[in-house]
């Protein structure tokens, strides 16, 4: 997957302004409710519908991480939630939300993740 990446990216990793590690600014500015409630929930509503069927395809095929998936799908629905409050309460005060995200990507070897 890393060389799929560096190739894809046409960067060696000998090339001195090599950086494996990447981030991107996914979100940033100042935003009136509705759009902020359509950026944040569009996000979060899309991070559920993921990792929904990633536990669908866990249960048909080994039942691995079933627990953790559902955690996850959890804390997402809070998330949600919270989100859902913050933009309310924004909308019904006049106010405005500042969002800043930056995503971070950092390569790692499969034997480091499990």
């Amino acid at each position: 997957m890393k060389n799929k990446v560096l190739n894809w990216l046409k960067t060696k990793k000998d090339d001195p302004v090599y950086d494996a590690s990447y981030q991107v600014r996914l979100v940033e500015g100042i935003f009136e409710p509705a759009e902020s409630a359509d950026v944040l929930l569009s996000l979060l509503n899309y991070k559920i519908k993921f990792h929904t069927v990633q536990l669908l395809n866990l249960q048909e095929n080994d039942g691995k991480n079933l627990e953790q998936s559902k955690k996850r799908i959890e804390e997402l629905k809070l998330a949600k939630k919270r989100v859902t409050d913050i933009v309310l309460d924004a909308r019904n005060k006049g106010e405005v939300l500042e969002i800043q995200s930056t995503i971070t990507i950092i390569p790692k070897s499969s034997e480091e993740t499990f």
